[in-house]
């Protein structure tokens, strides 16, 4: 598989895999990715392991916060990790009662490593953005309530600001995903979100497109299907292809399924337990 090939599979696999929730009560969700397509020969292959989990945080002058967290690996997968193994890790803290985010991390590991922290200064309404060799080390220190997400010894600093400034209801992809979970969900209902990934600013459009049953974890579920479309702020075209999220049709919400259609192939993630 040529390099820009395994980086078009890689974005595409990040698309569903960012966008995927953790609950505000803590609990643990287990899912398996899998990919059918050109590069499978048409066959359903199981791709990676996606583990999604919250807990609750206190942190210095933020006081008791949300902590959304997302680990992915092809390490299950013997074919995936001898041709094409991968690391991801996608975690932000969410301050409900600011309803917008105060930080978030985004670690990928493939044949190179990329690791950044994002933190949101509301005074300045800036998103400073810090890598291990920061370009501009040293104009802005990193967050000491941030400090617990580092490892013993390891250093990051100021890199840059964000393309965009901050903005009130301010999300990323897995708070848009936990709100959804507690909005009222009725046929032909639309939601729109401000959504960053720490560097781009999106806006997202959410349909509630219909209830009907399918299959995940093993069961048979009742479950909302929900549509996400998003356009990069300054641009016109789709910032990616229609996202399909199917919520359990209960009290939990829980996600069960994501799917995902390109030229390249169909990308599923299903649950698979609860913890």
């Amino acid at each position: 598989m040529e390099m820009n090939n395994r980086e078009n599979i890689l974005w595409l696999l990040m698309v569903l895999f960012v966008v995927s929730p953790a609950s505000m009560h803590a609990e643990t969700l287990h899912y398996q990715a899998s990919y059918a397509g050109v590069f499978s020969a048409g066959e359903t292959l199981p791709v990676a392991a996606v583990q999604l989990s919250s807990n609750s945080l206190q942190l210095p002058a933020a006081g008791k916060v949300t902590q959304l967290s997302m680990e992915v690996t092809s390490e299950p997968y013997s074919f995936v990790e001898k041709h094409f193994p991968f690391r991801v890790r996608y975690r932000s803290i969410y301050a409900p009662d600011k309803q917008h985010i105060l930080a978030l991390e985004k670690y990928e590991k493939t044949s190179r490593v990329k690791h950044e922290i994002n933190w949101v200064d509301v005074e300045q309404r800036k998103l400073l953005r810090f890598r291990h060799e920061g370009k501009a080390a040293g104009k802005q220190l990193f967050p000491v309530a941030l400090q617990r997400w580092l490892k013993p010894g390891e250093q990051f600093e100021f890199h840059k600001y964000s393309r965009h400034s901050f903005e009130e209801g301010l999300l990323d992809w897995l708070s848009m995903l936990q709100i959804m979970r507690e909005r009222p969900l009725i046929t032909g209902t639309e939601y729109a979100f401000s959504v960053t990934d720490g560097k781009r600013l999106y806006r997202y459009r959410v349909q509630v497109q219909k209830r009907h049953q399918i299959e995940a974890g093993g069961k048979k579920h009742k479950a909302w299907k929900l549509r996400f479309d998003a356009i990069e702020k300054g641009k016109r075209e789709p910032a990616h292809r229609s996202l399909y999220v199917w919520l359990s049709d209960d009290a939990r919400r829980i996600p069960l399924l994501f799917e995902n259609r390109h030229p390249l192939g169909r990308f599923v993630v299903r649950l698979s337990a609860i913890q």
